[in-house]
């Protein structure tokens, strides 16, 4: 026992489960070598003429250097990801004995027995069209925000740009965590709660990157987890591509994916995937787990439902030089079926978004990254037929952290969630444009994560954090106060 989960720790760190991540907007990330080590693993090449590559190790360069010739006798030793044409691309170190050959070819060319893409499970609804509706009025009517509200912080709690790392935990258990994580609240007011583990995500499906995930949001019966990834390889904009996976929350938690002691078996069963090594066990997670196809999804950090419409949407493109573009995501292909593509005129559509049991949609914005930057707050309608948020008149004079992250609402205390990476203010909605500094509070911690997205179940009073180093979902727990 001890000795095949010490192989298994070693492919979890040769597979870069905590991945070569380099998000955007998040510089200075530690990161595992970019040559990975995998388990030797007999393989077949696809054809007779496969192409072999050299990797300079120095550039991070693949040159090619003649073909296979044959398709038996490899063996996989290593793994690396590169960057070409914007795209990130996977290459396996395969080498031959008979032939006293060795190289770099694609992932894809390569099949190792026993580990199949049918294993993983997809969406069994083909992509659809898209529809588009170009809206032709300003989708922003509003002249904008007339007062700032000082808040009791007055910049104290403005988080300043985060350095992130990977956990303690993480590290000490190379990503087989099987123990729930705690992140304290170091400093606030008003707001008292922590965050503790819920579920351990997976950084790696087949081929799949799953080390930079951007946004979270339950389905209406808070049955299914859908989580937003980016290939983290471009910047955040419209030409980002990216990707949807569905966890059957309520099937992970009824194996004990929430429970210590087995809390690693996604990334294990992942793990197990990746080498052709699947258990009946492994074969039950994985079936909870639905990866969806490749898609443009710009910087996909706003995944939300529409409670009234049980719609899923996204903002997929916010930048100030080109039309604002939000997008409806199909629940059954994991793909977009519609968008709708709009100017804001002189304001500026934000990155996150959320909606309240109403289906009323909200986002909020600050200028820059200083902590006397103030926030602007809006609030509309989305639908297909087009797209109308007003300004609220009282904005706050002081913005949580360096980054707008996220937008959170929580259905059952009526609060709107402003969230920064290690810092968080909450307001109510029922005194939208007219708040006071008591009925506003600012949460700060400091782990040094990057906070992703605040998702709430809905109908009932359970928040979730998503958060990276390694990618968790971590649950949001109220703290008695004397």
């Amino acid at each position: 026992m001890k000795r095949s989960m010490r192989g298994l720790l070693g492919l979890v760190v040769g597979l870069g489960l905590w991945g070569t991540t380099t998000a955007h907007a998040a510089p200075n990330l530690v990161r595992w070598p970019a040559v990975q080590p995998l388990t030797a693993r007999t393989c077949t090449l696809q054809e007779k003429q496969t192409k072999l590559y050299q990797l300079n190790h120095a550039t991070m360069h693949l040159t090619a250097t003649g073909t296979a010739k044959l398709t038996t006798g490899w063996v996989r030793v290593g793994q690396v990801m590169v960057t070409q044409n914007g795209r990130l691309v996977t290459y396996w170190q395969v080498r031959n004995a008979r032939l006293h050959r060795a190289g770099w070819v694609l992932a894809d060319a390569v099949h190792v027995p026993g580990a199949s893409s049918k294993d993983i499970v997809t969406p069994k609804r083909a992509p659809m069209p898209v529809k588009t509706t170009y809206q032709r009025r300003v989708a922003i009517t509003t002249v904008g925000t007339s007062h700032y509200l000082s808040l009791v912080g007055a910049g104290r709690y403005t988080q300043p740009r985060v350095i992130f790392h990977p956990t303690a935990a993480y590290l000490a258990t190379m990503g087989v965590q099987n123990k729930p994580d705690t992140l304290l609240q170091q400093a606030g007011y008003r707001d008292h709660y922590h965050f503790k583990t819920a579920l351990y995500l997976p950084q790696q499906l087949g081929l799949r990157n799953l080390g930079d995930p951007q946004s979270a949001a339950f389905s209406l019966n808070n049955r299914y987890l859908y989580v937003m990834y980016v290939d983290d390889q471009q910047p955040g904009q419209a030409s980002q591509a990216g990707w949807v996976v569905r966890y059957d929350w309520q099937r992970l938690m009824a194996l004990g994916a929430g429970r210590p002691g087995k809390m690693a078996m996604l990334r294990v069963a992942a793990a197990h995937q990746f080498d052709g090594k699947l258990t009946p066990f492994d074969r039950q997670v994985l079936a909870a787990i639905e990866v969806g196809p490749e898609f443009t999804a710009g910087h996909a950090q706003s995944l939300a439902l529409n409670p009234q419409t049980n719609e899923l949407w996204f903002i997929s493109n916010a930048a100030r030089n080109q039309n604002d573009t939000i997008t409806r995501l199909n629940t059954q292909s994991l793909t977009p079926d519609a968008r709708v593509i709009f100017t804001t005129g002189r304001g500026h559509l934000g990155d996150e978004l959320a909606f309240d049991e109403n289906g009323t949609a909200y986002y909020w914005t600050h200028a820059s990254q200083l902590r006397t930057s103030k926030v602007d707050l809006y609030r509309g309608s989305i639908a297909t037929t087009g797209v109308h948020f007003e300004a609220a008149t009282e904005g706050l004079a002081n913005n949580p952290g360096f980054f707008t992250q996220s937008t959170g609402y929580d259905e059952a205390t009526g609060k709107l969630y402003l969230v920064a990476d290690e810092s968080i203010t909450s307001l109510p909605v029922a005194k939208w444009g007219h708040w006071t500094a008591r009925q506003v509070g600012e949460a700060n911690f400091a782990g040094q994560r990057e906070f992703e997205g605040l998702v709430f179940m809905h109908g009932v009073d359970q928040g979730f954090l998503l958060t990276n180093r390694g990618t968790e979902l971590m649950r949001m727990v109220v703290d008695k106060q004397s």
